[in-house]
């Protein structure tokens, strides 16, 4: 009977290991890149070819290699940055296990051309399954050109794990942007396929921020920390509801990492201040001794161990939240135009008078009140029972000296006092979720706004199919509407839903699959509707739009919580604190 298990040949255990380094074409351009900032290169070019597939070649003026170090940098585990153990824990460059170029031998056809300054002659070598094919001396100035061709040609089963060009591209990009983000000192041009795509001088952090994510720069405030042998400097973004998603790096001794908990504890910072925390940008450089981190747990050293990360991260996580208390934006002339947090006459000698709360500064009066906002749910004094609703109804229809006094905090709560009993909290977005919904859940017959041309959205089949599965209930709601072949054509909508809420509205519905027949349809879709067309967080109100929503709120049989169970309103009384 013959043996099934057997020794892998040497070739294939190399091609295994190779691809633990070289994933993509971008893992080429990140070890090309480092070697040539080891090398101390002050210019760097890079060309690119069909996104990395055909051509990934990297110019730099670095100190070069002799003829007989070019020949070793192809061989595995020959490497100039360590000699012994111990220099594992010492490591102070980007590269030290000497798989790059070996690993790229493996997997392409590579050339390199490098030149030593007190050499006479340069040496260009072409290299196939890792192994140096011909060798030529070459008249060059100092530096090296290594070119990286037709990546996993022996491997078509690995080209064809391979992405689209436009994704292999955005994975090249990203990369680059995070060392031209780190070695801000060298110069950078960029080319792909023969144009130029980035050119980047010497620049400070921010500045290569702004020209790297041209809308970040007026959100970000600096941040730095300096204890003992550690150092902490870069740039967070105070909190902007225009944001759809942030730009987020964490970089030890300049390299860009992958740190789970560290990156928990500066998001945790944003409590309070934030909800969708993916909207959250942050660029933090950490210093470190190179003693205490641990780089060699990874196999492309995107992790990192550290020894002191608790307390890296605690630093972190309260410097930033000092930052955020000092930037938050509330303009202490809106505060005393309508005084609203010294208006509640019964609450001002046990709650806004008190010692702790009248030591608090405005900024810090109304951020406190957002972080308290987030915990309402748990707490026994912010019960809400039916005879405080009911209350409130009649306080908000029937207010017993005058008019409600509104006021709006960060664009995101309407707060009102009422006969000096109560001071409430109304998140805006919320309410008005809440209101439309019950209204679309009520009224028959909706009257529709008309457009003088109809609106063309394009539709992908699945969603055209989708789009007729619920074409009934959405004429029931006022949409009045045609599909016909790839396009849906809009004649009318509901008078309720703005213009500038509307395409949003269409892109949820259409993204949604609606099955025939479903039961849940029309709910979902009044949840769809309701949530896109709903006054987001961010939308300044005037006090009529205010007392508008406050209203119509108090009218709806539930206003409470939200068809999602999230709460809308908080009451707040003399027991806050």
């Amino acid at each position: 009977m013959k043996n099934i298990i057997q020794f892998l040949s040497e070739k294939v255990i190399q091609q295994i290991a190779a691809g633990e380094v070289i994933q993509r074409p971008s893992s080429v351009l990140r070890e090309l890149l480092e070697n040539a900032i080891d090398a101390n290169a002050k210019m760097i070019d890079i060309f690119i070819k069909d996104s990395g597939k055909t051509l990934i070649q990297l110019t730099d003026d670095g100190i070069g290699m002799s003829i007989d170090d070019a020949k070793m940098s192809v061989q595995k585990h020959a490497t100039s940055k360590i000699k012994k153990t111990d220099d594992l824990f010492r490591i102070k460059t980007k590269g030290f296990r000497g798989e790059a170029l070996s690993s790229i031998a493996l997997i392409s056809q590579l050339e390199i051309q490098t030149k030593k300054r007190e050499d006479i002659v340069g040496i260009h070598l072409f290299v196939e399954e890792g192994q140096v094919k011909k060798q030529i001396p070459i008249n060059m100035l100092k530096g090296t050109r290594i070119s990286v061709k037709n990546i996993f040609y022996k491997l078509p089963v690995r080209r064809q794990f391979l992405k689209s060009s436009r994704i292999e591209f955005q994975h090249i990009i990203y990369e680059f942007h995070k060392i031209v983000l780190a070695h801000r000192n060298i110069t950078y041009r960029f080319y792909h396929n023969d144009k130029i795509i980035f050119y980047f001088k010497k620049a400070s952090l921010i500045e290569r921020i702004q020209e790297i994510f041209k809308n970040e720069k007026k959100n970000l405030v600096p941040i730095l920390i300096k204890k003992n042998r550690i150092l902490v400097e870069g740039f967070v973004s105070v909190p902007d509801v225009s944001m759809k998603k942030g730009d987020q790096f964490l970089l030890v001794n300049q390299r860009c990492v992958t740190h789970l908990f560290l990156h928990k504890k500066i998001i945790r910072a944003y409590d309070g201040f934030l909800k969708n925390f993916k909207t959250a940008s942050y660029f933090i450089f950490i210093f470190i001794d190179s003693s205490l981190i641990n780089w060699n747990i990874h196999p492309t050293k995107k992790e990192v161990k550290l020894e002191e990360e608790e307390t890296i991260g605690i630093m972190i996580q309260q410097e930033i939240k000092n930052v955020l208390f000092s930037q938050y934006k509330v303009k202490n002339k809106e505060l005393k135009n309508y005084d609203i947090l010294l208006s509640c006459k019964s609450l001002k000698k046990d709650y806004l008078l008190n010692n702790l709360y009248d030591k608090l500064s405005d900024k810090e009066k109304i951020v406190r009140l957002e972080n308290f906002s987030h915990k309402f749910n748990e707490s026994g004094t912010f019960k809400k029972n039916i005879q405080l609703t009911n209350e409130l109804y009649h306080l908000v229809y029937h207010p017993k000296k005058g008019e409600i006094k509104t006021f709006q905090i960060n664009r995101k709560y309407i707060i009102f006092v009422l006969n000096d009993e109560y001071m409430v909290l109304v998140d805006q977005h919320r309410a008005h979720q809440n209101i439309l919904f019950e209204f679309f859940s009520r009224k028959k017959n909706l009257i529709s706004q008309q457009f003088l041309f109809p609106i063309k959205v394009k539709l992908l089949k699945k969603e055209s199919i989708s789009l007729k599965n619920i074409k009934n209930d959405l004429i029931r709601f006022g949409f009045h509407l045609y599909i016909w072949k790839k396009y849906v054509y809009l004649y009318s909508v509901p008078e309720q839903i703005q213009q500038n809420m509307l395409i949003e509205v269409i892109q949820n519905v259409i993204t949604y699959n609606f099955i025939k027949g479903k039961i849940n349809n029309k709910k979902k879709l009044l949840q769809i509707i309701s949530k896109s067309a709903s006054i987001k967080y961010g939308t300044k109100l005037y006090p009529e739009k205010m007392k508008c929503i406050i209203k119509d709120l108090f009218s709806c049989h539930n206003p409470n919580y939200t068809y999602s169970g999230d709460p809308i309103f908080f009451v707040l009384n003399k027991n806050f604190f």
